[in-house]
């Protein structure tokens, strides 16, 4: 009994050690790899790998048949970091047929070995590089016997590998030779898109305050991207601005909302977008392409003539059969229409679509029913149960031919969000609308900027732009933000909004939120986390924008029993459900509706 012990004891020993061998092998990270199949360590072992000497004229990575030199990342890459680490070895090996050895900087002996570094690694080289680069820039260069891959954004990331893999396409697949004809550079401009002509009007937007933002750019959407500096103060701000004038951008408009500070910046290629946000001790500063858009007047007119009866109608969204949606359409006293979404599209519709009861409300309400202007077209974010009419008015030639865009104004995310939130499919919807529509102005909204169309004004609070990177994947939590004011009131509208966009509204704003008028956030849902919003609103009047038989339970939610929502039925307070039939306001001294109505459908 004591030698079968004796022997299991030995076995199990035996066990241990290989495990602890295996842990030690070179062909296993020190922190894992999530790049290296098994069939990947294989090719690595034996003479798949015979390092070769550092020389400081040449690089060589793979000659007869094997590699002569590492592909190294940090050991503690990011996740950005492993995806190009692990896509440039997949371009090496599509070129010469094996996968390259698996290694991080861990192991500082690997500083005196020829490599091909990847991101910001603990070497020398990779320091030598990045101390070169401005935000959005990239980089690949041969260092002291190294190849240095470096980068400041995912933009930047994407561009320098495509380059860098393209050059090891055209490398000799038995022979693969790295020298300082290797060298690349990626400017901010060029990751971002910008072409060869824009570029002549381009300029380079400065460091915050000598130092470089704290994140990687973030893509925002359609050639728009976003820094974010952190730990930072008003006076820092204050400098930065100083420092965009220095650099040559031309001052357009500014704001102040709460303690939060906003400026708008132009070149002949960008728009600058520069943001304090006092409560997250950031500053955010948004470069969109001059390219695809455009700004609005940073003052109202001197002198406004009324030509028409103005009015605010409330859509009557529930005629679709669509339990939530929104739509309000202003008509202005120089006769144009300013419209705020419009409602669900035609494939999410009864026999009644929004776009077929936005057009009707329209000819209707319009001087001339034959040539329709909509001065102003905001869309809060890209759900069908908003932008719907928009998208489906422009694919029919009946409403085209009566109707003229002149401003359209959103905040798409980018196609990586997008994707994220199960939206891939919706990317084009904006896109493919806009080259029917063909607006004058293109307006990507920022927070703090202000618009004006005749007799209203838009005061933008809240994008995408105060709460990415942070975002969900419903994009509710993406809408624009707004407070619009007319006849002396102002209307707070949400859009959306859920917890994570409301608590950054109250963070930010605060008594701010102060408004005549609210648009309950989210169709006046129980998700929504916006009772504190509600409070600093305070309103007199609110907006319901459901159907009645999801404000009252008869045909689906009760959003009218919603805990948060009670606070909306106390005395002086005015509720206007969208239910099924259109609501005008004509009366602003009382800002009493007429009787409900039903546009005339043909």
């Amino acid at each position: 009994m004591r030698k079968i012990k004796i022997l299991a004891l030995i076995l199990a020993l035996i066990a241990v050690i290989a495990v602890i061998s295996a842990c030690n092998s070179d062909d296993v990270e020190s922190s894992g790899s999530d790049e290296a199949t098994e069939g990947d360590k294989t090719e690595s072992k034996g003479d798949g790998t015979e390092i070769g000497a550092l020389d400081p004229e040449k690089l060589v990575l793979f000659a007869d048949g094997v590699y002569k030199a590492y592909i190294i990342r940090s050991d503690l890459a990011d996740s950005r970091d492993r995806t190009i680490y692990g896509d440039l070895r997949a371009a090496v090996k599509s070129r010469v047929g094996a996968m390259a050895k698996a290694t991080t900087d861990f192991d500082k002996a690997l500083a005196d070995s020829p490599a091909i570094l990847v991101g910001k690694t603990g070497f020398a080289e990779s320091d030598a590089v990045y101390s070169t680069l401005k935000s959005g820039e990239a980089a690949a260069r041969f260092v002291n016997g190294k190849y240095v891959i470096a980068y400041t954004s995912e933009q930047g990331a994407e561009v320098i590998l495509e380059k860098v893999s393209a050059l090891i396409k055209k490398a000799d697949k038995k022979n693969i030779v790295i020298d300082s004809s290797w060298d690349i550079f990626v400017s901010y401009a060029e990751t971002i898109g910008y072409t060869e002509e824009q570029l002549e009007g381009y300029i380079s937007i400065p460091e915050y305050n000598g130092r470089l933002f704290d994140d990687f750019s973030i893509d925002m959407g359609q050639g728009s991207v976003m820094h974010i500096a952190e730990k930072t103060n008003v006076e820092e701000f204050e400098d930065y601005i100083t420092e965009l004038y220095g650099a040559g951008f031309e001052y357009y408009s500014s704001n102040e909302i709460a303690n939060n500070r906003y400026y708008t910046f132009t070149s002949e290629a960008q728009i600058v977008s520069a943001m304090y946000l006092e409560a997250f001790k950031e500053a955010r500063i948004l470069v969109d392409n001059r390219a695809t858009y455009g700004l609005l007047a940073a003052e109202p007119e001197a002198e406004l003539e009324a030509v028409t009866e103005p009015s605010l109608t409330v859509l009557g969204i529930g005629a679709t059969g669509w339990p939530g949606g929104m739509g309000y359409v202003y008509k202005l006293a120089d006769g144009t229409f300013f419209i705020i979404d419009g409602g669900v599209n035609s494939s999410n519709s009864g026999s009644i679509n929004s776009a077929m009861w936005l057009m009707a409300t329209l000819e209707e309400l319009a001087d001339d029913p034959d040539n329709i202007v909509i001065s102003g077209w905001l869309i809060t974010h890209i759900h069908v149960d908003h932008l719907g009419a928009f998208i489906d008015m422009a694919k029919d030639s009946k409403y085209t031919d009566k109707v003229t865009v002149e401003t359209v104004i959103y905040n798409q995310p980018s196609d990586s969000e997008m994707t994220k939130g199960g939206h891939t499919d919706r990317i084009p919807w904006m896109q493919r609308a806009l080259d029917v529509w063909q607006p004058e102005t293109l307006v990507k909204a920022h927070p703090g900027q202000v618009y004006y169309f005749h007799d209203l004004t838009i005061t933008v609070l809240g994008t995408q732009d105060i709460v990415v990177p942070d975002s969900d994947s419903s994009h509710n939590n993406l809408s624009v933000v707004t407070m619009v004011n007319y006849k002396d009131l102002d209307a707070l509208y949400l859009g959306d909004a859920e917890g994570l966009m409301n608590k950054a509204l109250e963070r930010l704003y605060g008594s701010e939120l102060k408004a005549d008028i609210l648009q309950l956030a989210h169709h006046g849902y129980s998700n929504t986390d916006a009772g504190t919003v509600y409070k600093l609103a305070d309103p007199t009047i609110v907006f319901w924008p459901v159907s009645t038989g999801h404000y009252d339970g008869t045909g689906g939610a009760s959003v009218k029993t919603v805990s948060f929502n009670q606070m909306f039925f106390e005395p002086g307070i005015t509720n206007h459900i969208a239910g099924e039939t259109n609501m005008t306001i004509k009366d602003f001294a009382t800002w009493k509706p007429e009787a409900r109505w039903t546009p005339k459908i043909s």
